[in-house]
């Protein structure tokens, strides 16, 4: 699962930058700044400091957006799991 989250950042993070940094007026014009906003976007932070301007970027934005929405539903879905069924031992072991 972490490495589908960060090839999803490194692409998408690949894709914003091929829009946005020949465009006038943007403001993702580096690896770096590409980066910040692909890891900022996934986990749902957005600081609105970057952000996509052209229509390529911005889709871009929205499957980065439900991607990152998707792994993190995932993650946090095994996580119940895993925890609900450690209290179902445990009140199976106190029963029986």
């Amino acid at each position: 699962m972490q490495r589908l989250a960060g090839l999803l950042a490194f692409v998408g993070a690949l894709a914003v930058l091929d829009a946005e940094r020949e465009f006038p007026g943007g403001n993702i014009t580096t690896f770096g700044d590409a980066l910040w906003w692909a890891f900022t976007t996934m986990t749902t932070v957005g600081y609105g400091d970057l952000y996509p301007i052209t229509t390529m970027g911005r889709f871009v934005a929205v499957g980065l957006m439900l991607g990152g929405i998707a792994i993190l539903s995932t993650v946090t879905a095994a996580i119940s799991s895993w925890m609900v069924e450690r209290v179902r031992d445990e009140v199976s072991r106190e029963a029986g």
